[in-house]
């Protein structure tokens, strides 16, 4: 730890101690982190506070829990960190959440500034590790505290840079002398986001192209969702009777029962989308979708309109990124897609009801059969089934990276926005772990918080359930294990022909959760999901099923691993 004297505990106020008023003032009940020299101020001044500190394991499952933390709340999730490998571990949830638009404020301990560029154990300085440098593609403010009295200026820059659309996470660094100094009296300040003017032109012209439309869809994506423009998706589909695809991050805007929701396309993809799609579209509304290749298909040429293409998007990066737009559009989403609604042209009925028959022609054509549950080793379709059934429709569910995600994204069914959790922008496996254990942290089960992992990614970050046993969050975390990294393991295959690298050592999964103080229940038929779901509730709980390896759900990711690849013999 820093050499600096401890203080008296009659003393002024420090930065520190401002600092935690501040996130107090701005109603953040809990942050997440690892204790370390360089952050000793900051964790004594939450000493004093009414702010909850979950001390994890590691400091990347700690800005997973942070991330999904957010995702229930609304505001910022918070990552309190030491310097050096403190700050540098919490990376991959960092560029996670840049990745998805959710707001995070980590706030990294930094040695003392007397220090810096002399060669100090965990210096984060320009001249040592230059944590700045290596953050600064992944945050969308940075900054360093060199004056105590600065502290509520740049925690008010901080918060309005990760929650002003797009939003993202920000990394403020907290050299340990400056954050124990006492603190002036100064006034305090608060800057105002820019809010970025809808031109009305693009609108109409987007407007009379869709009114002229003969096969419209709406693709709804992650911005679409971080904006809360639901209703007004909602609303432009009714108006239109035009069909909603949604990307994975989106799953749900409208509801997956609702007659014009045409489910998933690219990764999960339904396949009442692909058949509407497979037949063409003259028109495409992108709304805040990354258009990426898991969410695309592998840029598939499907989702290439006929006639234009009109691309709406608060996140100007994302404008002719995939492909050219032929309208495009960066502001507020909600601006943009109410001034849209407003310039529709009224619709004929005739134009309405063919419309509302060819969609719903894709949607009743007959769809894959998935048997019950049948016996060990469970069909993992089944067992997602069963686990929705037995939880129900209220239930928040998150999914890990894996083969799982597939069959997740798939039949997992969802009936209203915000109830269906991955962090795919980044793809970490174990992220939909951390991100679950962060929203049931929140919700303390009502709703309940399920997660669906494998037992690959169980095993990477599976230490953090003794954190949950410890503050007992009431996750339910549902482990598929078909003994192997499925996802990889599929996709070698497909692509050389053979694998010798997906394996995962043999490990007892049940004796090994209960070793960390997490009750489990073990499936062996239908009636277990539901003795699970009255369980549910009073603290962590993991739900094993051993799955078939070999019920495989396309991945079309595959498509960008093909080129020059020649199927090994």
């Amino acid at each position: 730890m820093d050499a600096v004297a401890p203080l008296p505990r009659e003393r002024t106020e420090r930065a520190a101690d401002r600092l935690i008023r501040w996130l107090e003032a701005r109603h953040v009940d809990r942050v997440f982190g690892i204790p370390g020299g360089a952050a000793a101020p900051i964790f004594d001044a939450l000493v004093d506070g009414s702010i909850e500190v979950v001390v994890c394991q590691h400091e990347g499952m700690a800005g997973y829990l942070a991330y999904g933390h957010a995702r229930a709340t609304g505001r910022p999730g918070v990552i309190v960190v030491t310097s050096g490998p403190g700050v540098l571990n919490a990376i991959t949830p960092v560029a996670a959440a840049y990745q998805d638009e959710v707001p995070l404020i980590v706030l990294a301990g930094e040695v003392r500034t007397d220090w810096s560029g002399k060669g100090a154990l965990q210096d984060g300085g320009a001249n040592g590790l230059d944590v700045a440098t290596v953050f600064r593609p992944v945050t969308r403010f940075q900054d360093s505290l060199n004056q105590p009295e600065r502290v509520a200026a740049l925690l008010d820059q901080a918060w309005d840079a990760a929650m002003t659309h797009p939003r993202g996470p920000v990394l403020l660094r907290l050299p340990v002398d400056v954050a124990s100094r006492p603190l002036p009296t100064v006034p305090e300040w608060r800057t105002t986001p820019h809010v970025e003017m809808v031109e009305r032109e693009p609108i109409e012209r987007a407007a009379a192209w869709l009114g002229a439309a003969e096969r419209p869809v709406l693709f709804a994506g992650i911005g679409a969702r971080t904006a809360g423009v639901a209703d007004e998706i909602a609303r432009i589909a009714y108006r239109l009777r035009c069909p909603v695809i949604t990307d994975i991050e989106a799953k749900g805007i409208l509801s997956e029962r609702d007659p014009l929701s045409l489910g998933l396309f690219g990764v999960g993809a339904a396949p009442s989308a692909a058949r509407y799609l497979k037949d063409g579209v003259d028109v495409l509304v992108t709304v805040g979708a990354r258009l990426d290749d898991t969410t695309t298909s592998g840029f598939s040429s499907m989702l290439r309109p006929t006639k234009a293409h009109i691309q709406i998007d608060h996140d100007p990066r994302r404008l002719h990124r995939a492909w050219r737009s032929d309208i495009a559009i960066a502001g507020d989403l909600q601006a943009s897609l109410e001034m849209l609604l407003a310039a529709l042209p009224v619709q004929s009925s005739a134009r309405m009801m063919t419309r509302d028959a060819v969609v719903r022609t894709a949607k009743t054509t007959p769809t894959e059969v998935v048997p019950p549950l049948g016996e060990s080793p469970f069909d993992p379709r089944a067992v997602v089934i069963a686990l929705q059934n037995a939880f129900g429709p209220d239930t928040v569910f998150t999914s890990d990276i894996g083969n799982h995600l597939l069959f997740a994204g798939r039949h997992l069914v969802m009936e209203q926005p915000g109830l269906f959790h991955v962090s795919i922008g980044l793809g970490g496996m174990g992220s939909g772990i951390g991100v679950a254990m962060g929203l049931a942290s929140h919700f303390r089960g009502s709703p309940h918080v399920v997660g669906i992992c494998g037992d690959g990614g169980l095993l990477m970050v599976g230490n953090e359930l003794a954190t949950c046993a410890r503050y007992e969050i009431p996750l339910v975390l549902t482990v598929l294990d078909n003994s192997s990294l499925a996802m990889v393991e599929d996709g070698m295959h497909r692509l050389y022909g053979r694998s010798g690298y997906a394996g995962v050592p043999s490990i007892d999964i049940v004796s090994y959760v209960e070793s960390l103080g997490v009750p489990v229940i073990r499936i062996t038929g239908p009636h277990d999901f539901q003795r699970a779901a009255a369980q549910a509730g009073s603290g962590p709980l993991v739900v094993y099923a051993e799955v078939d390896p070999e019920i495989r759900m396309a991945n079309p990711r595959e498509h960008g691993f093909q080129v020059g690849t020649a199927r090994a013999r």
